[in-house]
C-alpha cells in the first residue's frame, strides 16, 4: 500500500452490483487478505439488468431472473479466486432483494436513473431501508473500515449512488446512537483528490482472475480490462480511495429533496384557480374546470410514479390545499379568486378529493405497466 494510514483488520465492502468488488477494489481486496485482514463484502443487487459482453450470453438481457442468477454465480467464482489469499465472506442484502435499477445516459453523457424507475429497484428505495440492511451487516461482521463508492457514486450510476447514499446514512446512525462505528473510505474518481493507492504488479495477478470471473460484464485482454468499449485499464493500475466522513446531511436528505413539491403545490393552486374562472360563450360545459381539474390529477398521478412514494405528493397536497384555502377568503379591497358558486365548489372540493384519492390508492406499480426496464448494470 501507497500509505500506512489505510491498514484495515476487518474491511466491509458495500457495492451494488456482482463486478463491481473486482473493477474497483480488487486490488484493496487482495492486499488486505494478503496482509492477515478479513473481508466482508455486500453486494446490494445481482445485476439484473447488466449488459453482456459475449454474444452467446445475450439472451439474458431481459430476463433478471436468469440474469440474476448467471451474475450470482458469476460473484460466487470471484470470491473463490479473493479465497485463495485468506478469509472472505460475501452476501447480498435486501429484506426485500432489492433489483438492479439499470441507468440511462443523459443528453450531456452522465449516467442518471431509467425512465420509468421500476418500483422495486435499488435507486427507488429509501435511503433509510438501504442502511438498516448495511447496519446489519456492521453488526453482524464488526469492521473498523468501510469502502464504498463516492457521492456521485464513481460513475454517476443510480445505485451506485444509492450504495454510497446508505452506507453514508447508516455510519452516521450508529455516531448518532453512540454506537461504535467503522472508518470510511470512498473511491477517488479520476481527477479527484486521493490520500492512498492501492495495487501494484504484486495483486494484479489475482485482480485479473477475479475479474475473468465477471466475463459476461467484462472484456478481458492479456494486460487489461474493459467495460466500456474503446477505453482499456491496466490489471495493475492502482485503486485509489480517500477518507470520507458523513455529514448530517445525510439523515434529512430524503426529507429535502421532497420540498420542491411545496412551492409545486402553490402553483398548482393558483394556475388551477385561474383556470377554473375560465368560461366558454358557446357551451355550458365549464372547460376552464375542466382543465384544472385534470391537471391537478396528471400531476398528483404523476407525483405517486415518479416518486414511488407518497411523501412528495402529500408535501404537494398541503400547500395546495393551504393555497386554494387561501385563495378563497376575500382579499382586501375585493371579492375571493375562487367562484362562491357550483364551478367553485366543485373546484375546491373536487381537486382536494382527487389528491387525497391518489394519496390513499393502495398501490401503483409503474413497472408492471411494460414489459421490462432496460439500463446499464
Amino acid at each position: 500500500m501507497a500509505r500506512s494510514s489505510f491498514k484495515p483488520r476487518k474491511l466491509l465492502l458495500v457495492h451494488a452490483h456482482p463486478d463491481d468488488e473486482s473493477l474497483s477494489t480488487g486490488h484493496i481486496i487482495a492486499e488486505t487478505l494478503r496482509s492477515g485482514g478479513e473481508v466482508f463484502l455486500l453486494t446490494l443487487t445481482r445485476g439484473e439488468r447488466g449488459k453482456v459482453k459475449l454474444e452467446e450470453l445475450k439472451s439474458l438481457e431481459g430476463n433478471p431472473h436468469a440474469m440474476a442468477a448467471f451474475r450470482a454465480g458469476e460473484l460466487k467464482n470471484a470470491v473463490a479466486e479473493f479465497g485463495k489469499l485468506g478469509t472472505i465472506r460475501y452476501k447480498f442484502a435486501g429484506v426485500r432483494a432489492y433489483l438492479d435499477s439499470g441507468a440511462r445516459v443523459s443528453r450531456f453523457g452522465r449516467l442518471i436513473k431509467p425512465r420509468p424507475l421500476d418500483e422495486l429497484s435499488l435507486a427507488a428505495t429509501a435511503t433509510s431501508v438501504i442502511a438498516d440492511d448495511i447496519i446489519a451487516a456492521i453488526k453482524e461482521f464488526k469492521p473498523d473500515t468501510v469502502v464504498t463508492y463516492n457521492s456521485n457514486g464513481g460513475s454517476g450510476h443510480p445505485d451506485h449512488r444509492a450504495a454510497y447514499a446508505g452506507t453514508a446514512l447508516a455510519l452516521r446512525t450508529l455516531h448518532r446512537k453512540k454506537q461504535r462505528a467503522p472508518k470510511l473510505w470512498v473511491i477517488s474518481e479520476p481527477g479527484e483528490r486521493a490520500e492512498v493507492s492501492v495495487g501494484s504488479a504484486a495483486t494484479a495477478g489475482i485482480k485479473k482472475a477475479a475479474i475473468e470471473a465477471h466475463q459476461s460484464q467484462v472484456a478481458v485482454f492479456k494486460d487489461t480490462y474493459s467495460v466500456t468499449t474503446g477505453i482499456e485499464t491496466r490489471f495493475d493500475a492502482p485503486e485509489r480511495i480517500r477518507s470520507s466522513s458523513p455529514g448530517i446531511w445525510h439523515q434529512f436528505r430524503p426529507v429535502f429533496a421532497a420540498f420542491w413539491a411545496i412551492p409545486l403545490g402553490f402553483l398548482l393552486g393558483v394556475a388551477g384557480t385561474l383556470l377554473h374562472q375560465v368560461e366558454t360563450q358557446t357551451s355550458h360545459l365549464p372547460i376552464g374546470l375542466v382543465v384544472a381539474l385534470v391537471m391537478v390529477f396528471s400531476l398528483g398521478l404523476a407525483m405517486r410514479l415518479l416518486r414511488n412514494s407518497r411523501g412528495a405528493l402529500n408535501l404537494m397536497g398541503a400547500a395546495f390545499t393551504v393555497t386554494i384555502t387561501f385563495l378563497a377568503q376575500r382579499q382586501s379591497g375585493g371579492g375571493a379568486l375562487i367562484f362562491a358558486n357550483t364551478v367553485g365548489e366543485f373546484w375546491t372540493f373536487g381537486s382536494i378529493g382527487i389528491l387525497a384519492l391518489l394519496a390513499v390508492f393502495p398501490r401503483l406499480k409503474p413497472g408492471t405497466w411494460r414489459k421490462s426496464a432496460s439500463g446499464l448494470g
